[in-house]
């Protein structure tokens, strides 16, 4: 356990550090944070600081720098939130002002809004698709038998998708298996949907073309859809300047299935999560911090929203911007749920 002094040095080094990207000496902590202690008391305390794990320092300087285990200790115990100003969450609020009436539009607007207010990379990670409530589906005939099928959530998820089938089916019995579908399958979760197809609709003649088109039109990898806006970011950040390292990094973040393997993992934590550094247990972005949320919809988990920096992330306010995009992004899409459901019911 730190005493007081070793928290107030460790706080310092730390605050210094994300601000300048630069190793920190004593005789800048003893400048800069009147801590009423001589450099030398400083310097010593920086050493038992690095003994104890949670301060290194790069070889080619005297000056220390935070290990994971330092900012986890000063994220848990030491900072303190920077509330996001009124006039920044009034931009926010602005940016969602007209209208969207799709959750693809909303998802990738909600990306760019993060990158924007953080300046980091920021991140969306979709409704999971055999988590959602089927709402309808459209099916557009296209040339050479060909079918273009889209999909709605009951959150106002959009997932399209070209069909190819080896018997090609009339327009007329298309429309009719558009009116059973969206007669039958409204409100029913999609991991439910194939089974209740096979067990309720047994629908006779042209079966072999028939099933083969419920199959691909329901059949999905299981794959959220990931949105990442403003991945040039990591360009501005000093640490990033090695060119083997920024590379590693870019091309984790175009592994979009294993990065959201790793997002799938704070999915069901309450309120903000942050990931330092080796706590993600990957390789590619050990070098990176996360700092997520998950987004509702009705009050249901839904999804995780978030922002990728350095290590040396400026926590104290991106824990407050994730937090309140977060929200924001519940009451958005919570809202277009409940407009998709009404305008369904008067359809009908």
């Amino acid at each position: 356990m730190l005493d007081k002094r070793e928290k107030r040095i460790l706080g310092a080094v730390i605050h210094n550090y994300i601000a300048t990207a630069l190793p920190v000496g004593s005789r800048t902590i003893a400048k800069k944070y009147r801590l009423d202690l001589s450099p030398a008391t400083i310097r010593n305390c920086m050493a038992d600081l690095e003994e104890a794990g949670y301060l290194t320092h790069p070889h080619t300087s005297a000056g220390r720098i935070p290990t994971d285990k330092g900012y986890r200790f000063y994220v848990n115990r030491l900072m303190e939130r920077e509330d996001l100003s009124r006039e920044e969450k009034a931009r926010i609020e602005k940016e969602y002002s007209n209208r969207m009436n799709r959750i693809d539009q909303i998802m990738e607007e909600t990306s760019q809004v993060l990158s924007l207010f953080s300046h980091y990379t920021g991140f969306v990670l979709a409704p999971n698709l055999e988590e959602s409530i089927f709402h309808h589906l459209e099916l557009i005939p296209l040339e050479n038998g060909r079918i273009l099928s889209i999909l709605v959530t009951g959150s106002g998820l959009v997932k399209n998708r070209i069909i190819e089938i080896e018997k090609v089916l009339s327009q007329e019995r298309l429309q009719k298996i558009l009116a059973l579908i969206n007669n039958r399958l409204p409100n029913l979760p999609f991991k439910r949907i194939k089974e209740f197809i096979s067990d309720q609709l047994k629908i006779e003649g042209q079966a072999k073309g028939i099933w083969e088109l419920m199959d691909q039109i329901f059949t999905w990898d299981g794959a959220e859809e990931l949105y990442l806006g403003g991945r040039i970011n990591i360009l501005e950040h000093p640490e990033f300047r090695d060119l083997t390292r920024t590379k590693s990094i870019f091309q984790a973040l175009e592994e979009k299935r294993l990065l959201t393997a790793v997002l799938n993992k704070t999915a069901s934590s309450e309120g903000v999560r942050i990931l330092i550094g080796k706590e993600a247990r990957w390789r590619k972005i050990k070098d990176l911090s996360l700092v997520t949320s998950t987004y509702r919809i009705n009050g249901l988990p839904a999804g995780v929203l978030g922002v990728i920096g350095p290590r040396r992330m400026e926590y104290s306010k991106v824990v407050s911007l994730v937090d309140f995009m977060a929200k924001m992004v519940s009451e958005v899409l919570t809202n277009l749920s409940h407009t998709i459901i009404s305008s369904r019911r008067v359809g009908k």
